[in-house]
């Protein structure tokens, strides 16, 4: 149990270090806390690594210890998912304003003041929560041994780049079939709707290891939108979000012979040319 929230916890970190990297008025007003966030976490997955080798660990006092810090995680990942989903949506909103759209269907009832403000209020509360949890940590025999070497080991994240084939035990999955319908169906329908006018968007967001990528190839190799749409591109996002290296990985599907055309503003261009 604990080296799955371990797993778990290593991939919020990734999140909290990719979105804390974003200089844009995104993060305005929790930049603090996201930092106080990312090491609160790294200190939780130190304690639980450690909590393997000692002998003065209580296991079942660590088995409520490690549910309640499990909670707090899928807290964490799905603010996480929300400050991403707004990022990805403002940058949609620039693309659809380079446009000469006048509406995005993503911008009505939108407040960024709020917004930040809710996302603050939020990640304080998680923040709080893993003070509170790594507090009693010491009572359960969970010490921190090795705090500095979790740092750095976490500074040298390698991204987990995937690809739109199916593995060997991808393919056959089962008990699916209703949710990629349903996915399939909500992108046609937006397509079909928006007039061409706006980029509708889906994210499908959960813990690691639940399988958000098969899920999302399963959608990508549909019959039906093989059908509905000319292009299908499989992008996999860095980490740190870079929108240049997104952009030329799109162009190098789109048009092989520009992949190597560094200036953004040239690759936008040709996008709005095809």
């Amino acid at each position: 149990m604990a080296e799955v929230v371990t797993f778990g916890v290593q991939e919020i970190v990734k999140k909290v270090a990719s979105l804390a990297s974003e200089e844009i008025s995104l993060v305005w007003g929790f930049q603090g806390e996201l930092t106080k966030l990312r090491e609160s976490l790294l200190l939780t997955e130190a304690m639980l690594r450690d909590a393997g080798q000692s002998k003065e660990v209580r296991p079942e006092a660590v088995q409520i210890w490690v549910n309640k810090l499990e909670d707090i995680a899928h807290e964490a990942d799905d603010v996480l998912d929300e400050c991403g989903y707004e990022l990805l949506r403002r940058q949609v909103e620039v693309r659809n304003q380079m446009k000469k759209k006048v509406l995005n269907f993503l911008s009505l009832h939108y407040n960024p003041i709020l917004f930040r403000l809710k996302m603050a209020h939020k990640i304080e509360n998680i923040n709080s929560a893993l003070e509170n949890l790594n507090k009693k940590a010491a009572s359960i025999g969970l010490v921190n041994k090795k705090f500095s070497d979790a740092t750095s080991s976490r500074e040298i994240a390698v991204d987990r780049e995937t690809v739109s084939i199916f593995k060997r035990d991808e393919k056959n999955i089962v008990g699916r079939e209703k949710i990629v319908s349903e996915i399939v169906t909500t992108l046609i329908n937006s397509s079909n709707t928006q007039e061409n006018e706006n980029l509708p968007v889906m994210a499908i967001v959960g813990m690691a290891g639940l399988g958000k990528t098969t899920l999302a190839k399963c959608v990508y190799h549909e019959d039906e939108i093989g059908r509905r749409f000319t292009e299908k591109i499989w992008i996999c996002v860095s980490i740190p979000f870079e929108v240049k290296s997104i952009l030329s990985k799109i162009l190098e599907h789109l048009k092989p012979e520009k992949a190597r055309m560094q200036d953004t503003d040239a690759i936008i261009k040709i996008f709005k040319k095809i």
